[in-house]
């Protein structure tokens, strides 16, 4: 089996103290891949190296759900997904839907208020699941957003809509945190210790590009992304489900095909920048992927081996069974990759 193996969230997301925040791991057998294989360091955004993975085509995010909403995907779109902002002295951080539970009726009801408030606007929201919204628009929007992925656990203040009407967009979307924040349906959201909906992530009006060299050769695709998923299935390949550990892609029985397996299991703690928790997946990992992977290679059967992932210490590592008797190439720990970062 050739296998690739996209592990957003490997690299700590600040690199300024990522090797502070991997000291003391043990992780012998992910030292060994990294010391032996031929590492490439790669700089990238979440959704920049998802995109060399798998490119989802040339409709943006925003059209593509609205199509699958039974909406006219050729208006004017933009995803206004329901997101939560925290201020943390001067800045303010961003978590998505992941991390609340809203209902279908909630969501109605902020709608509700967001709609009539910016009818003059010709602004419409529409909330076909709770947690992923959309915004038809009049005209096009004539700024650029960050994507959502990208945005997750950052200071907004260094996201907001950039462009020829990018003041503009931040104005409205001053306008509807103003409205959300003091929102009865938020209200009744804190009393019951939830996190309030105080504002929405516009994004989606273009598809995702990316400078990273493109990634290809896909038979079968493991991922829990649905929109991962999706692509892989348009692309007319096998999708389904990542598998929790090494031993069930073993027993998947996928012979000598290419496969591409995204392991999301460290990227919430790597965004929410939740260090104890990084470090107590990035164990449960070394057990379950890297050293079963390390045997794997040794017996011949993985016969290429490249992992994959993003951020400040992103990179792409190579590794053959062969590469596994270099022997004068010694382990690479996780800290080493921040050296030249601080």
């Amino acid at each position: 089996m050739k296998l690739t193996l996209f592990m957003p969230g490997l690299g700590w997301l600040d690199g300024h103290d990522g090797a502070e925040v991997c000291k003391g791991l043990a992780l012998p057998a992910l030292s060994l891949l990294l010391g032996r294989g031929q590492l490439t360091r790669q700089t990238c955004t979440l959704s920049e190296r998802k995109a060399s993975l798998l490119p989802a085509g040339d409709a943006s995010p925003a059209s593509r759900f609205a199509a699958q909403c039974e909406l006219d995907p050729s208006a004017n779109w933009l995803l206004a997904d329901p997101v939560h902002l925290r201020i943390d002295r001067d800045r303010a951080l961003l978590a998505d839907v992941g991390v609340m539970r809203l209902s279908q009726t909630e969501a109605d009801q902020l709608l509700c208020s967001l709609n009539h408030h910016f009818a003059e606007d010709g602004l419409r929201f529409h909330a076909p699941r709770p947690d992923r919204w959309l915004l038809s628009l009049p005209t096009p929007a004539g700024a650029a957003f960050t994507p959502l992925q990208d945005a997750v656990g950052e200071n907004v203040n260094q996201h907001l809509p950039r462009g020829e009407d990018g003041l503009r967009w931040s104005r409205l979307l001053n306008e509807m945190q103003m409205l959300l924040y003091t929102h009865p349906v938020n209200d009744e959201r804190e009393s019951r210790g939830e996190l309030a909906v105080n504002s929405v992530w516009l994004w989606g009006q273009q598809a995702a590009r990316s400078s990273l060299p493109i990634h290809g050769g896909w038979q079968t695709v493991l991922t829990d992304d649905d929109d991962a998923q999706q692509a892989a299935l348009r692309g007319g390949l096998d999708a389904d489900a990542a598998p929790y550990a090494y031993v069930g892609l073993a027993e998947a029985g996928l012979g000598n095909r290419n496969v591409l397996v995204e392991v999301d299991a460290l990227l919430a703690a790597a965004q929410y920048r939740d260090a104890w928790g990084w470090r107590e997946a990035l164990q449960r990992l070394e057990a379950d992927w890297f050293a079963p992977l390390l045997a794997a290679l040794k017996r011949g059967e993985v016969s290429e081996l490249t992992l994959i992932t993003h951020g400040s210490a992103g990179f792409t590592l190579s590794l053959t069974p062969a590469m596994l008797w270099r022997f004068w190439r010694r382990p690479l720990g996780l800290p080493a990759l921040y050296t030249d970062l601080e």
